[in-house]
């Protein structure tokens, strides 16, 4: 197993074109908002709950941007990042009940500045967060969020439901072969489920649990062949997709 010390996740939270960033006093930096994973954890998981304690701010994920590596006196630190966005509280009360946590203020956190991006790239302290910074994509319009039973066995349920949650979904479509997964993940965190025949292509952020084939996969880019939810962000310019796992520890590539 991974060391807890040498694993770590974080969120570049975007508002209005500018970078969400935290001055730690106690390490006299500016950085990114990160915090270890801890033991039994999804990379997803720690980067949403890291991000609020130490922003205070209600967020969602969107989707893998990548990851950074640098030396501590712990050996060889990896830390995985996902891009995210700011949601009304009533939303996040829900997703901190499905994920187990409470919204709380690190007090670590000295100062949290909304940066533009310039800014930001002089104000980090760390050339690799710089780096993530200057290649950041725009927010998505649309971001679709796919995942397949046949990569959820029961005993990891929980997990993915939870991984799900951190992407707070505005709509679950599931097809038949899904229903017991998109009903356990729908009673965790109260959202809203529709069978796959509604769907009409016209939500914001949205979820579909369904098998290979049983949805236009090929439209946004999907190609399935591990386990993990996908997420494929759409925006005027470009279409990207990524993988988030559910699984702790995750060996996730630098870029995807």
């Amino acid at each position: 197993m991974a060391s807890l010390r040498t694993k770590a996740s974080g969120v570049v939270l975007e508002e209005d074109g500018r970078v969400a960033i935290v001055h730690r006093g106690f390490y006299k930096d500016w950085s990114l908002p990160k915090g270890q994973i801890e033991d039994g954890e999804s990379a997803a998981r720690c980067a949403l709950r890291e991000a609020e304690e130490e922003t205070g701010i209600s967020l969602r994920l969107l989707g893998f941007l990548g990851s950074t590596s640098y030396n501590t006196r712990f050996g060889r630190k990896t830390v995985f990042y996902f891009q995210g966005e700011k949601i009304p509280v009533p939303l996040a009360s829900k997703i901190q009940r499905a994920l187990g946590t409470k919204r709380w203020k690190d007090s670590e956190t000295e100062e949290i500045r909304f940066a533009a991006k310039g800014e930001a790239e002089r104000l980090l302290t760390y050339p690799a967060d710089r780096d993530l910074i200057s290649h950041l994509p725009p927010l998505p319009s649309t971001a679709l969020f796919w995942a397949s039973p046949d990569f959820v066995s029961p005993s990891f349920r929980l997990l993915f439901a939870r991984t799900l949650a951190c992407f707070a979904p505005e709509r679950v479509f599931f097809s038949p072969s899904a229903l017991p997964l998109a009903s356990f993940y729908s009673r965790l965190s109260c959202a809203p489920i529709c069978p796959l025949k509604r769907f009409r292509g016209r939500e914001r952020r949205f979820s579909v649990l369904s098998r290979e084939g049983e949805f236009d996969l090929e439209k946004f880019a999907i190609s399935p062949n591990e386990s993990g939810i996908y997420c494929s962000l759409l925006s005027e310019r470009s279409l990207s997709v990524s993988l988030a796992p559910f699984t702790p520890f995750p060996s996730l590539p630098k870029r995807l």
